[in-house]
């Protein structure tokens, strides 16, 4: 009986023994508390951007319900939230977002010394990025040029207040031309200023479309010359650049070459080769009469999706054939539009962001090889398959799942290596000869900005109408119109300079001179 007494107390010692260590590690597990320890949840870096124009993005009933943003949470582990802001709003809209002072984590910016963002970034809006990048982005430190960082868009006196998408191609515009139409007049590829007046001479005149009516526009462009300026870049005077010339950085749009340019486009509008709307035109009726009337014969546009142009316009036109052609050639046998800056658009991160390192990682995770996996070939089963670890990828074959392929390949890629990069991609698509030729293009003419991303002079900030789309444009518009003569550019010249041009050229060439230490 004894005995039995012992073993019980016994296996009551080892039980209250075992116990004591289950509590103790169940205590370690649960914390103080008591309660069950969660995983930590996905930091939040809330995002707000343009839609760029996207249909697929702009036609979303909710886009952070989408399911590549879904996607994009799960792979960056990260729970990004995005507000968007429409594309043809973009400047006004990020304005007033500044201005309200109620900003997001992370912030799409077209440059930190922009007029909507320098003030911001002068009054200590944003953060500065240096160490932050050296801790957080190892990725964005090795991937992303030094050339491209040093932009003024991105930098101001070594400080990085910005993190950019690099252009691809910094000849961000090239010709498409109907090729159903040269093809059914009989015209030849045209090279010089003349004979591309006469194509669009016989675009307007020989009815290419075949529908008996005169309803072709010849050559269409937006407002401010926006898409447009293809005729001023072959005499080397594209409104918005500036050349550095005797010494001095002048704007081109006082240079004597831009009088010969002028000339021209009084032709080309008076005799209706030019779309007559060009000064008013919004980007949404311009699209429609190229896509949807399939009226135009020639327009100007980003060389990176040709094959989604000629898509689009098929819509309107089962015959239409849009193709890519050298831009025309200028008395000193050179075209092309601007080659422009390095950074396509850059990204800030608000001092209101209390947790800044979080976005810096985010970014930092699209320069990995599953952040380009999934940017270039979307979700698996349903854009893609594998075999045996090869990417079965099924290229789009219609506008829709073209638009919807843009989701991922342009609108998600906020920073990182573009497609157009990914060579087995290319070689796969559907017309990807055709977005070849179009890149081969752009890299293989344009014309030189000597000006590009530099900040706003003082002088043209505080007195706007000294700018491209100010005085310049009224007198464009009153040449092209028939209402001044051509001499009046000249008086245009002289007032420009008398009411702070002269300053405006001074502080320009003061900025050439320390950038490039003269």
């Amino acid at each position: 009986m004894l005995m039995k007494k012992k073993n019980l107390l016994s296996g009551l010692s080892l039980v209250l023994a075992v116990g004591s260590v289950i509590g103790c590690s169940n205590k370690a597990e649960t914390g103080d508390s008591g309660k069950t320890a969660q995983p930590a949840k996905p930091p939040v870096v809330k995002v707000t951007l343009g839609t760029r124009g996207l249909p697929y993005v702009e036609g979303s009933p909710n886009i952070n319900e989408d399911k590549f943003v879904r996607k994009l949470r799960e792979l960056s582990k990260t729970d990004v939230k995005f507000e968007l802001i429409p594309h043809q709003e973009f400047n006004k809209k990020l304005t007033l977002l500044l201005a309200a002072g109620d900003l997001p984590d992370l912030l799409q910016i077209n440059g930190v010394n922009s007029p909507e963002v320098a003030p911001a970034v002068n009054n200590g809006a944003f953060y500065e990025l240096n160490d932050l990048i050296d801790k957080y982005g190892p990725n964005l430190k090795k991937n992303i040029s030094q050339t491209t960082w040093d932009s003024p868009m991105v930098s101001n006196n070594g400080k990085i207040y910005a993190i950019p998408l690099e252009n691809y191609i910094r000849n961000t515009q090239v010709v498409y031309v109907r090729n159903d139409w040269l093809q059914k007049l009989n015209l030849k590829t045209p090279k010089t200023i003349d004979e591309y007046v006469d194509m669009l001479k016989a675009f307007k005149e020989k009815d290419p479309n075949g529908n008996g009516k005169a309803d072709e526009i010849p050559f269409s462009g937006r407002q401010n010359f926006a898409f447009s300026e293809v005729f001023f870049a072959a005499y080397d005077a594209i409104p918005g650049g500036w050349k550095y010339e005797n010494n001095q950085l002048i704007p081109n749009f006082i240079r004597p070459q831009m009088k010969q340019a002028l000339e021209l486009h009084r032709k080309l509008y008076q005799e209706q080769l030019m779309d007559n709307e060009i000064f008013v035109q919004q980007g949404k009726d311009w699209d429609a009469k190229i896509k949807g009337a399939a009226r135009v014969g020639m327009f100007v546009h980003d060389p990176g999706y040709p094959d989604k142009w000629r898509s689009e316009v098929k819509q309107g036109d089962s015959n239409a054939d849009v193709i890519n052609i050298p831009a025309p050639t200028g008395p000193d046998g050179k075209g092309g539009l601007m080659i422009g800056s390095p950074v396509n658009m850059a990204w800030s991160i608000p001092k209101s962001n209390k947790h800044p390192e979080e976005a810096i990682k985010f970014l930092n995770w699209f320069y990995s090889d599953e952040a380009q996996k999934f940017l270039d070939y979307g979700l698996e089963g349903e854009d893609y398959t594998l075999d045996n670890g090869k990417v079965n990828y099924k290229y789009p074959t219609n506008p829709d799942e073209i638009n919807r392929e843009n989701m991922h390949l342009m609108f998600l890629r906020l920073v990182g290596p573009s497609y157009l990069a990914n060579e087995s991609f290319m070689k796969g698509r559907k017309d990807g000869d055709i977005i070849a030729n179009a890149i081969q293009i752009a890299k293989s003419e344009g014309r030189q900005d000597d000006g590009v991303d530099m900040p706003i002079p003082p002088t043209l900030q505080s007195k706007p109408e000294l700018g491209k789309n100010g005085l310049w444009m009224e007198t464009a518009a009153k040449i092209m119109t028939g209402k001044e003569p051509i001499d009046s550019f000249d008086k245009f010249v002289e007032d420009w300079k008398k009411r702070g041009g002269d300053q405006i050229i001074k502080e320009a060439t003061e900025w050439y001179n320390a950038k490039n230490k003269k």
